[in-house]
């Protein structure tokens, strides 16, 4: 058994995989919404004691998923004497990481990672099938783009007397059709590939410019956006950066070799050099390099690797949320393979019909607010050191995928 306290976005994330949970929420309306969405819902401060005494606390995995360290903290106080088998918090501020500790709280530090940390600790996805029947009650006469299926959930397949129909957006749904809807951490990326995202500050001269397109990011994909930098000589994450001093990699090295898997995209300041570039953290995380756009209007994605899927994935994600984008080929035969990643009306493909290295340098000189890569670099015969060069002097906004 899971108690979640707080029913936000995180909380209800957790509920749905985890299945047989109770959730602890004080607000009257986001209960009812949980209530109606099939949720086991207590309506109550979860600071009262006399609520854990009703509550099968003993022998279960309390999970406080509020926002509030303060009153995580009062909670996990009258918890410990109802003996849970577990306590875990998301730790909003470091400074109360002590007080969790003195507590026993197991602790999800850096923010609010709580979701992809407890997700892979507790309740890792597994791929789920299941079938909806279409009737005059439910989805009958809708466009299958207005039905939802819920998070990391998407239609593949439509049966229509005895046909398999593709699913497109616009397909009208009909009495009887049978929608085959699939879940899993797999279908995560092409719905909304970022939850959780992460500001890297290392210069303070540069913090206008990350943080700019890190709010602007975080909006569009309705993700948590946390702020790694340096204040006060401590290296930290926070929700705000009131103060903020130089931080050398090696520093910030050191936070992020626990941050893989929990962070969804990384955004920081472009370098000024290539020496300071670190190769392993473009292949652990998706890295956005700053340059201060106020909106990714237009968009290029070069698909400079064997592997397309994921330059694709982040192309159309990209382009459903702010413009088109322009998705050049350097092998033709790389089409053959993704046909239906692409098929989008903000996406625009083209294929290098010459020299793919003189092609790219046309398309990065238009001025594009944003291009995207693959660091693989394993397709179109790039040299290396011209897309590094390019990072480092254009004045797009690059995002760097694996």
């Amino acid at each position: 058994m899971h108690i979640i306290v707080g029913g936000g976005r995180v909380g209800r994330q957790l509920a749905e995989r985890l299945g047989d949970v109770i959730i602890v929420e004080k607000d009257r309306r986001t209960a009812e919404e949980l209530e109606n969405l099939g949720f086991s819902v207590v309506l109550e401060d979860a600071t009262n004691r006399h609520l854990w005494e009703e509550l099968p606390v003993e022998g279960s995995t309390v999970i406080l998923a509020t926002n509030d360290d303060e009153v995580n903290l009062r909670i996990a106080g009258i918890l410990k004497e109802f003996e849970p088998s577990d306590i875990i918090a998301r730790i909003e501020s470091e400074e109360y990481s002590k007080e969790y500790l003195n507590l026993g709280v197991r602790g999800i530090s850096c923010g609010k990672t709580i979701a992809s940390e407890l997700l892979s600790e507790i309740a890792e996805s597994r791929r789920r099938y299941f079938e909806i029947r279409v009737s005059q009650d439910n989805f009958a006469g809708k466009r299958l783009a207005d039905i939802d299926t819920g998070d990391n959930c998407t239609a593949i397949l439509v049966f229509r007397e005895g046909k398999i129909l593709r699913p497109h957006p616009d397909l009208v749904l009909e009495t009887g059709d049978l929608i085959g809807i699939l879940c899993g951490r797999e279908i995560k990326k092409t719905k909304n590939p970022f939850d959780e995202i992460l500001a890297i500050i290392r210069h303070p001269e540069k913090f206008e410019a990350v943080m700019r397109e890190a709010r602007i990011i975080a909006d569009r994909f309705e993700a948590d956006l946390l702020i790694l930098h340096k204040e006060d000589g401590k290296v930290m994450c926070s929700l705000s950066a009131p103060r903020v001093e130089y931080m050398s990699i090696g520093e910030a090295m050191e936070l992020l070799i626990d941050l893989e898997d929990k962070v969804d995209l990384i955004v920081t300041e472009s370098p000024a050099k290539k020496i300071e570039i670190r190769m392993d953290v473009f292949r652990k995380f998706p890295v956005l390099l700053a340059k201060g756009k106020e909106s990714y209007d237009s968009i290029l994605a070069v698909v400079n690797t064997e592997t397309p899927e994921e330059v694709l994935t982040y192309a159309t994600s990209f382009a459903n949320r702010f413009g088109k984008c322009v998705v050049l080929f350097l092998d033709r035969e790389q089409l053959k393979s993704v046909p239906s990643a692409i098929e989008s009306p903000t996406v625009e493909v083209r294929t290098a019909e010459f020299n793919p290295l003189i092609e790219v340098v046309r398309e990065v000189r238009k001025g594009y607010d944003l291009i995207i890569f693959s660091i693989s670099n394993s397709a179109g015969n790039l040299d290396a050191e011209f897309l590094w060069k390019f990072i480092i002097d254009t004045e797009s906004s690059v995002l760097v995928v694996r």
